[in-house]
């Protein structure tokens, strides 16, 4: 009696000799195949240079060990008629183009899941909303391996699974019968394990390892969790995150309570916040078990952490108000009075100005009624913040005075670096160039004692004098310097609000496409308080004003009603501009009488004076009746407007760098020179509106003919990059943001290895990025620095 495959395999080699009928064979998942699929494949590739066929096999080669048969049956295959392609994992923009639902973020998946498709196909599919959870068909898969490997390798690997960081394997020793070199050099060959070249163990993928953990009941887990932590403590100083993952996992209280705090206090002071947080995050867990005392500096120290680094969030307000009830039943009134200025702090983060200034008078209150001390001093630098937000500068810098004054007689550096930067800062943002000096001394005392939310503010308020003052190089480094900073310290908060100000100072520039992306990318982002995104929000709807963009005044509604929420002129004033600008635009003058005369009842006091003279010249533009004393002094370009000067305003504004308002200075002067320069500057801009009023112009004085050809169509996104970017070292920064060496680069793009350092070499500079790893994270914060595909 004949088989199965004495049938079959003569049958489909006479269909496939056929030469009028040429065919395609596919073969999936042959990692799985039995024997007989196994001799099917080996039959029909042997003949296949005879065939009129393509034969497509696909595997998964880290599902095959080396002992797999099926390595002997691709080797039978004959050589010339055999092409392999490797697969790569998929890139961080591959998984980003997959991941329509945002559930989870790119870089979370691409950590996880290695790019492995599988893996990161069941990730999006899958229904929870955990990625530390594998998903059930990941589970699955994984099972099916781990059955097929001896006992021993399978306890191995589920013991090592509790160990979320490279396996140093001196850890196991002892907890096996076998040696634990022996049996990591198993799991290695079955394609489950792989060695670094430090020697130290990993999984390949980190849902592997989820997936199997999960194997492991919560008494097995437990168990292993308290061997390990066994192990740790009998070591010299051995590593705190781990002592602090395995203590938790071993359900052990004291040991969480002991060294989580100062596991937290090491991360936060080389500024991974991130990691600091999750620590103090384990030690709340066990937060019960803690004294009074320990227990209300865990809640405020976490609120703090979580507050730079994650999102100000209601548990972060939820934190602190557990802190101050913690710290009034100790009596402790100093602490309350801290831990209620910092509720202050946070709730001006979230845009509600008026909670703000609540929580901020009963700290002033409390430390007014306790006498001097450091911590009084720090309340009134508070207050001396929260004038210089609103933009009420001569009360701002009279309590910062009293704070640096009591801050000297306290020997206090933190009062000292907090209140230098609002005098500093109300002194630069009333044009006195004195405030620098403060401005720099608080930055330099900050930098020296790692206050890195010091040093950021720094950061923040000495960019938004220089793009508001129209010092676009100092902007440039400043903003080059401060997003860098930032970044390099998970200070989250205040990353985004920062990439915000960049998105200005684009805009200011008339780089218009670039401050949309940029602002566009900011808003993007998840778990942002309304303040730190307000920048980039209101700095996208102007954009799009000046594009012409679609939906611009809805946008431009939006970007109010947050503006309004905060009670912040800072905020209010620029968005009541650009609706008189785009009144201006588009001819509707009556609305923008409403918003120049709210910000007129504010008092020119109280607004910059480049924020007053836009206002007066948008003003002017709309036809409005103006009085021009209602608006203060003006800076040196609106001057030559005043005079009539217009050609002088036009060259003023260029050599500032501010091209938008050069061009339509230069359609005012009605040259025809003038008119055509105009147009092709607003054409590079791709500024719609604009472009439409000069060739208007032009076509009145019937010198359309020598305006610079538009694009046909709807607009095409601008070539150029935000930060300066050449078209190859887009290329290559995309091949480096999936960790490709320099090598490898040079191989993917036809360059030699030279060249290529080169360009890395040029991307760090321009990214102000000291390693690759800092332009990876760069990239994780602002994916817009990738080049569109």
């Amino acid at each position: 009696m004949r088989s199965g495959a004495d049938r079959l395999f003569p049958a489909i080699l006479s269909a496939a000799s056929s030469p009028d009928r040429p065919g395609v064979v596919i073969i999936e998942d042959i990692h799985w195949a039995d024997f007989g699929t196994l001799d099917f494949l080996r039959f029909l590739g042997r003949r296949i240079s005879a065939l009129s066929i393509v034969l497509v096999a696909t595997y998964r080669d880290d599902e095959i060990d080396q002992a797999h048969p099926l390595h002997q049956v691709l080797g039978d295959l004959p050589s010339k008629s055999v092409h392999h392609i490797t697969l790569k994992p998929l890139s961080f923009d591959g998984i980003a183009q997959l991941n329509h639902s945002k559930k989870f973020s790119t870089d979370e998946i691409l950590s996880v899941s290695g790019g492995n498709p599988f893996f990161v196909t069941e990730l999006l599919a899958s229904q929870g909303n955990e990625i530390t959870v594998a998903p059930r068909s990941v589970r699955e898969v994984v099972n099916g391996r781990l059955n097929r490997i001896t006992a021993p390798e399978r306890s191995f690997l589920e013991t090592a699974s509790l160990i979320p960081v490279p396996i140093d394997l001196t850890l196991l020793d002892g907890l096996f019968e076998e040696p634990v070199d022996i049996l990591a050099k198993g799991c290695i060959g079955h394609g489950l394990l792989k060695q670094d070249g430090d020697g130290l163990i990993r999984f390949r993928h980190e849902l592997a390892r989820l997936a199997t953990a999960d194997r492991l009941t919560r008494n097995e887990q437990t168990e292993i969790h308290e061997k390990l932590l066994a192990t740790l403590l009998n070591r010299d100083d051995p590593p705190l995150d781990q002592l602090v993952h395995h203590a938790a996992g071993a359900l052990n209280s004291a040991a969480v309570l002991e060294y989580a705090p100062i596991a937290a206090r090491r991360a936060a002071e080389i500024g991974a916040h991130r990691e600091a947080t999750g620590h103090l995050a384990t030690a709340l867990d066990f937060v019960s078990d803690a004294d009074t005392e320990l227990a209300a500096t865990l809640y405020e120290n976490w609120a703090y952490e979580a507050g730079l680094s994650l999102q100000i969030d209601d548990d972060v307000i939820d934190a602190r108000q557990h802190a101050v009830s913690l710290w009034r039943a100790l009596g402790r009134t100093d602490k309350v009075g801290e831990n209620l200025r910092w509720l202050s702090r946070l709730y001006w983060y979230r845009g509600e100005a008026s909670k703000a200034l609540q929580f901020l008078d009963r700290a002033v209150e409390i430390f007014e009624n306790e006498g001097a001390s450091a911590e009084k001093a720090m309340a009134f630098s508070m207050r001396s913040q929260f004038h210089m937000l609103n933009d009420r500068m001569p009360e701002a810098i009279a309590w910062g005075e009293r704070a640096i004054d009591m801050a000297a007689a306290f020997d206090s550096d933190d009062v000292l670096i907090h209140a230098l930067n609002n005098v500093g800062s109300a002194k630069l943002l009333r044009g006195s160039v004195e405030g620098l000096a403060d401005m720099e001394r608080s930055l330099q005392l900050a930098r020296k004692l790692g206050r890195h939310e010091d040093v950021a503010r720094v950061y923040t308020n000495l960019s938004e004098y220089a793009v508001e003052f129209r010092d676009f190089a100092l902007a440039e480094q400043v903003l080059s310097d401060g997003i860098a900073f930032d970044t390099e310290h998970d200070l989250d908060s205040w990353t985004f609000y920062l990439i915000g100000w960049l998105a200005h100072l684009r805009l200011a520039q008339g780089r218009l496409t670039d401050a949309e992306t940029i602002a566009q990318g900011v808003m993007d982002r998840r778990n942002q308080t309304l303040l730190m995104k307000l920048p980039a929000q209101i700095v996208l709807a102007k954009a799009r004003v000046r594009l012409g963009r679609p939906g611009a005044h809805t946008a431009l509604s939006e970007a109010l009603r947050a503006a309004l929420s905060t009670g912040e002129s800072q905020y209010i004033v620029p968005v009541r501009t650009t609706f008189v600008e785009a009144a201006a635009l588009d001819g509707t003058p009556s609305v923008a009488e409403e918003h120049l005369n709210a910000v007129l009842s504010v008092g020119k006091d109280s607004v910059m004076n480049w924020r007053m003279a836009e206002l007066w010249f948008w003003g002017l533009r709309c036809g409005l009746d103006l009085e021009r004393r209602m608006f203060g002094d003006l800076p040196p370009p609106y001057q030559h407007i005043e005079a009539g000067e217009l050609d002088a305003a036009a060259r003023a504004f260029g050599g500032l760098g501010m091209k938008y308002h050069e061009a339509y200075l230069r359609m005012l002067c009605g040259g025809h020179t003038d008119i055509i320069s105009a147009h092709r500057i607003a054409v590079e801009m791709q500024a719609r509106p604009l472009v439409t009023q000069c060739r208007n112009i032009a076509i009145e004085r019937g010198i359309q003919g020598a305006l610079a050809q538009e694009p046909r169509g709807p607009y095409s996104a601008a070539r150029s990059h935000p930060m300066g970017l050449t078209n190859r070292e887009q290329e290559v920064l995309r091949e480096l943001a999936v960790g490709a060496t320099n090598q490898e680069i040079a191989d993917a793009l036809s360059r030699s290895r030279r060249t290529v350092e080169n360009h890395v070499s040029s991307i760090l500079k321009k990214l102000n990025a000291t390693s690759r790893t800092d332009v990876i994270l760069r990239i994780q914060n602002e994916p817009w620095l990738l080049p569109n595909t």
